[in-house]
């Protein structure tokens, strides 16, 4: 056996780093070569967001995943979708191929079975796939309302503008800023108070105890008081004070005569008088009464 030349020997690397590169791309982007799979054509109308490696699940599970995609001019620009999926797989017909694209814009084929558990799709069989309006398609039909909605907005922008540039409007928020200002005032010393009340509620409240306590101590003395015994003593003196005062303005006794007669009451009088006058005579000339003899 000859020695192998050196030119063959770099063209034999060269040729394992090329099969070595493809294999390595190709499995970054999902795809196994050395596993067996099966393939199955899927028809788009729009495929915005595929890309080649796309993964195919099965109730979230992945299956597959997108080989390849071209145009076909011949039946409306519609997209065929190549797909390799495990060896096994088997889709009963009438199952769906639905392309997925979330808000980030990765997609994915989502594959929903049919009720037929007795007929599979093969490898030469046309699949027709539907597409998820999801939310990049919602904000994209919103788009030509919103360029509708352009003039109105600016138009409002405006009006805000020119509102906030009113030399009224500065005012007012001047004028809010000084209530505010007196607002926070007024809850600093309503704070102040607060605390100030919160110091005293102990002794209030400790007076309203001992009130309360107080109070109790009358309601049970005075429940304990005879009030039929009272009763009748007040009835009876004030009977006695009747009687009494039946007596004094009667003529009759003693009292009455005295408070009722107007000539006793002078006689009265003038005695006092005259008892009066008498002692003063005495004080002034004791010798007229009293005669002392020494022996």
């Amino acid at each position: 056996m000859g020695k192998i030349s050196k030119e063959v020997k770099i063209g034999m690397a060269f040729v394992i780093a090329i099969f070595i590169l493809y294999y390595g791309i190709s499995f970054l982007k999902g795809i196994n070569l050395f596993r067996p799979s099966n393939s199955y054509m899927v028809v788009f109308d729009d495929v915005a967001g595929l890309t080649q490696a796309t993964p195919v699940t099965l109730n979230g599970y992945p299956i597959g995943l997108v080989s390849s995609m071209k145009l076909d001019t011949e039946h409306g620009n519609r997209i065929i979708t190549y797909l390799d999926m495990n060896k096994g797989v088997q889709l009963p017909k009438g199952s769906k191929m639905i392309l997925d694209v979330s808000m980030l814009g990765s997609a994915t084929i989502i594959v929903e079975e049919s009720d037929n558990k007795t007929e599979f799709i093969s490898s030469s069989d046309t699949i027709i796939g539907f597409r998820n309006k999801g939310i990049l398609d919602a904000a994209g039909g919103m788009i030509p309302q919103i360029q509708n909605l352009m003039p109105k907005i600016d138009s409002i922008l405006t009006g805000i503008n020119v509102l906030v540039n009113n030399p009224a409007l500065s005012q007012s928020l001047s004028d809010v800023n000084q209530i505010t200002g007196d607002l926070a005032k007024t809850t600093k010393q309503l704070n102040v108070m607060m605390a100030a009340l919160n110091k005293d509620v102990p002794t209030i409240t400790g007076n309203l105890s001992q009130a309360s306590t107080d109070f109790a101590t009358m309601s049970k003395q005075f429940n304990q008081i005879d009030l039929a015994s009272t009763y009748k003593s007040v009835d009876a003196t004030v009977k006695s004070l009747e009687n009494l005062s039946a007596k004094m303005n009667s003529k009759d006794g003693s009292i009455g005569l005295l408070l009722n007669d107007r000539q006793l009451y002078d006689s009265i009088v003038n005695t006092m008088s005259n008892a009066s006058l008498l002692l003063k005579d005495v004080k002034e000339n004791p010798s007229r009464y009293i005669n002392v003899k020494v022996f």
